[in-house]
């Protein structure tokens, strides 16, 4: 009987992922203390884990690269030998290995970098048996005979063996990897006549003599993961002495054989099954072209706590009875009966409201999932650079929605690598210059006015303006008679193409990593800022926002039009008459609140709509409408919007622009009101970086690519 185990080998790729992932982070913190049992230990059961799902779903390759890494590892374990920084870096490159065959097909070939690494292995943990030099100078020629032990072996499986994905046939062909079978005997005693047969019931039961030089508790191994679930016996009956043993009369056929697992204890008291959590799908995945992260698992999926399955369930419960109670209103509706249909109509509100909150929940991640992959980058550049580095995280708990983290990863990616190449120092560089010789590159999340925002930062050279600017002309990215603030000129490095490494190298050098940073950023409805001191290191600041779909909005009136502007931007409210704007300089108008002075953007102006008001108000009519000021939080400063009227507040479901218009500065996307008309999403965050003086001087406020707003009507 053929069992398909395609069924549990997502969940064995996803599990083995996160083993991987465990194996990388303590390794990394074994650097700085080698001799930490507990870290080697833990290191080692996610190795074994590996290898026993592996041999299970058939991954030969997998297995038998896995034993060798064990076989290492346990000597670090046994303290029979100390993690160097040669072993060190023998064990993270067999972290990538493990990657790619894990991403391989069950039947694939041992990439060669594979094999090559697993001789590196071997060279480092030599067989047991092997006397030292002094011994093997004294000591007499090995004989060439080899002890076999024969065994017997009889396996009789529970009923439901099936249901933990194990198949019986793989445990045979394991076992006769270990020797040489002479007889296999299959037991048929109790199997069931064909229409009583239960084709998820395991009636397959077998005894198996083989000779095999391993000892029994090797044997034993091989059932390690079924012994909760079978009934296992293995005697020894004699061992002899041959020359290389002869053929067996018969033979388990196994394309690859799987290799025989490293001696290890095994309790002889049947173990408890280990609970498997099983990730949520966020979608489902189609047939083709399925995407695959690094580690084989799928790309869309995300593992959610059940807590939050549960109150999801009770959630669309609750809306589903609110919903056929409102129907029911509606179809005998009377006019006494208002009172009660605006009670429904609000529950089913607040039922909505709160379902919203628990999805956006589900999809929210800690940015730590993402950070902890810099910590093998920073380690990787030091040993490519010979520079010592170190990677400080904070803020790993702080969550943002899982698309956003997903695309952060190659921002990120280059803004360390960036750090780490151009930034810190070589120590003797550091040392003239009177720091420590480590050099320090930090990652650091936060919430900040509604918005995420992560900083990444170094104590590096810092940027040189004037190379930078020297640069930018050479490559003819600005003319030499260009005047720019120190601000813009770091801004620069973010342009595309540039770059001030001479020649270029594995990490660098092409220009192209800061700029994949702003676009990303920009994609996001983000910024980028920079600041830096020569000598001191510097600061990338990417202000996000914490998610793209749903959000609150403040609904505003402009003239005839009607905006949405993020409420989490939204700082305050303030009334605005024309005596209170003051125009600076006939550059731009700013408005006075507490003493603190505010820019001022006239969102008419800006879109290109009808200002005959405003024209009035220039002129010095009494009549003119009060206006009001909502006053933004644009990153770190604040920015005056001026509107007509405040029509509410209301959540709004954010669409892109890009698929029908080209990118319009000053807006993040548009939503579809209740009335079917579109209102256009203001994005704070870009206007902010705008230079609002000189847009409001020239009087052409219109952003860069966008026409007059206009009213439309959703199809």
């Amino acid at each position: 009987m053929k069992i398909d185990l395609s069924q549990f080998r997502q969940t064995f790729l996803l599990e083995s992922a996160d083993h991987v992932a465990s194996m990388e982070s303590s390794l990394l913190q074994l650097r700085s203390a080698p001799d930490d049992i507990e870290l080697l230990n833990s290191i080692f059961r996610s190795a074994h884990s590996i290898k026993g799902g592996a041999g299970s779903f058939g991954m030969t390759q997998l297995t038998h690269f896995t034993h060798a890494l064990e076989n290492l590892l346990d000597r670090l374990r046994s303290a029979e030998m100390h993690a160097t920084d040669e072993v060190i870096n023998v064990l993270l490159q067999s972290i990538d290995t493990l990657h790619g065959l894990l991403e391989a097909e069950p039947d694939a070939e041992m990439p060669p970098e594979a094999v090559d690494l697993e001789k590196r292995i071997a060279a480092l943990t030599p067989s047991d048996e092997s006397p030292s030099p002094k011994e093997a100078e004294a000591a007499p020629a090995p004989r060439e005979e080899q002890e076999l032990h024969l065994y017997t072996v009889d396996f009789k499986p529970d009923r439901e063996l099936f249901s933990s994905g194990t198949n019986p046939l793989v445990l045979m062909r394991n076992l006769a990897s270990l020797g040489t079978v002479s007889c296999c005997h299959l037991h048929t005693e109790e199997l069931p006549a064909l229409a009583d047969l239960d084709p998820a019931q395991c009636y397959l039961s077998w005894t198996m003599e083989l000779a095999s030089a391993c000892p029994q508790a090797e044997l034993r191994e091989v059932f390690e993961f079924v012994e909760h679930l079978a009934e296992i016996h293995i005697h020894r009956t004699e061992a002899v002495q041959a020359a290389p043993p002869p053929p067996a009369a018969v033979q388990i056929a196994s394309p690859e054989p799987a290799p025989a697992p490293t001696p290890v204890p095994v309790q002889e008291s049947r173990k408890k099954p280990t609970s498997v959590p099983v990730p949520v799908q966020s979608a489902a995945p189609t047939p083709k072209a399925e995407k695959k992260t690094p580690s084989g698992g799928d790309a869309s999926s995300i593992r959610v706590a059940t807590e939050k399955v549960d109150r999801l369930i009770d959630l669309v419960g609750e809306l589903v009875i609110a919903n056929v109670m409102t129907a029911q209103m509606v179809k005998d509706f009377e006019p006494g009966s208002l009172p009660r249909l605006r009670e429904a109509v609000a529950a089913m509100e607040r039922s909505t409201r709160e379902l919203h909150e628990r999805v956006m929940s589900v999809r929210m991640l800690p940015v730590g999932t993402l950070f902890q992959r810099y910590t093998r980058t920073v380690y990787d550049i030091a040993q490519a650079t010979g520079k010592q580095i170190r990677l400080e995280i904070k803020g790993e708990e702080t969550e943002i929605d899982k698309s956003m983290l997903d695309l952060l990863g190659d921002p990120l990616t280059h803004l360390i690598r960036n750090a780490a190449d151009h930034g810190i120092e070589l120590p003797e560089v550091r040392l003239a210059a009177g720091k420590p010789v480590e050099g320090l590159i930090r990652l650091k999340a936060y919430h900040r006015s509604g918005r995420i925002v992560i900083e990444a930062s170094d104590d590096g050279a810092g940027i040189n303006i004037f190379r930078v600017r020297a640069k930018a002309i050479e490559r003819g990215l600005i003319a030499a008679d260009t005047q720019l603030s120190d601000e813009q000129i770091q801004m620069l490095i973010f342009e595309p193409g540039f770059s001030t490494q001479e020649a270029v190298s594995n990490l660098s050098g092409r220009g192209v990593g800061m700029d994949v940073v702003k676009r990303n950023v920009e994609q996001m409805h983000g910024t980028v800022s920079l600041a830096s001191q020569p000598g001191c290191g510097s600061t990338v600041t990417i202000e996000l926002p914490l998610t793209l779909a749903i959000l609150e909005g403040l609904l505003v009136r402009v003239v005839d039009r009607t905006l949405v502007l993020p409420l989490l931007s939204v700082v305050e409210t303030v009334p605005l008459r024309p005596i209170d704007i003051v125009r600076v300089a006939e550059q731009g108008e700013v408005v006075v609140i507490r003493g603190e002075s505010v820019p001022l953007l006239r969102m008419s102006r800006f879109l290109g709509l009808p200002q005959e008001s405003a024209e009035a108000e220039e002129a010095g009519a009494e009549t003119t409408l009060r206006r009001l000021a909502v006053i933004v939080m644009s990153g770190q400063k604040k920015i005056g919007l001026v509107v007509d009227e405040l029509l509410g507040q209301q959540q709004v479901v954010g669409k892109s622009l890009r698929r029908n218009l080209h990118q319009i500065d000053g807006l993040m996307g548009a939503t579809i009101l209740g009335d079917g008309c579109v209102a256009p999403i203001v994005d704070v965050a870009s206007i902010g970086t705008l230079n609002l003086f000189s847009l409001q001087a020239s009087g052409k406020a219109t952003p860069q690519g966008a026409a007059p707003v206009r009213p439309v009507a959703a199809a």
